[in-house]
């Protein structure tokens, strides 16, 4: 039995089974802990177990809904007005600022890494002005970063600040 799925669902679609993976990794991970050695009332499970439940019901409820043909109308737009295609290139960009984050994290430090992502998703919303809006970011990331460290004593990554 094929399933005829209306236009622009495909997108809503792929956005509902993420959301039941993230359930099901949710789910898989709280299994996966192990219960402290002392009795709880409430075991430290109960509400990764709640969220991991809840997302699933929640994608496999608008799967339905998607396939039935109650499709999400977008902000500020009418039932029946056209619909702009995604913006890919955008979208692209901020995605691979944040895996760079991610990426350079451990190895460059959060100074580098975050100056990075923040510099990478400025020019996807289009930033013309490159120099002044790396600079004013990487000083307020080195802030942040000062400010975690030596007052709020929560380390962050140094890498190749280490040592400063």
């Amino acid at each position: 039995m094929k399933v005829k799925v209306p236009q622009g669902g495909k997108s809503e679609l792929t956005f509902v089974g993420s959301l039941f993976l993230l359930g099901v990794i949710v789910f898989w991970d709280t299994y996966r802990v192990e219960q402290p050695a002392f009795n709880l009332i409430v075991s430290p499970k109960v509400f990764p177990y709640a969220i991991a439940f809840f997302l699933t019901l929640l994608s496999l409820i608008l799967a339905i809904k998607i396939i039935k043909g109650d499709l999400a109308i977008p902000e500020g737009l009418e039932a029946g007005d056209k619909v702009e295609p995604s913006d890919f290139k955008t979208f692209g960009i901020v995605l691979g600022s944040l895996f760079a984050f991610l990426l350079l994290v451990e190895r460059a430090g959060f100074v580098v890494a975050a100056s990075v992502t923040f510099f990478g998703i400025t020019v996807a919303f289009g930033d013309k002005k490159h120099l002044k809006t790396g600079f004013f970011g990487t000083l307020f990331i080195f802030l942040v970063y000062l400010s975690f460290t030596k007052f709020l004593n929560v380390p962050l990554p140094a890498g190749i600040l280490k040592g400063l």
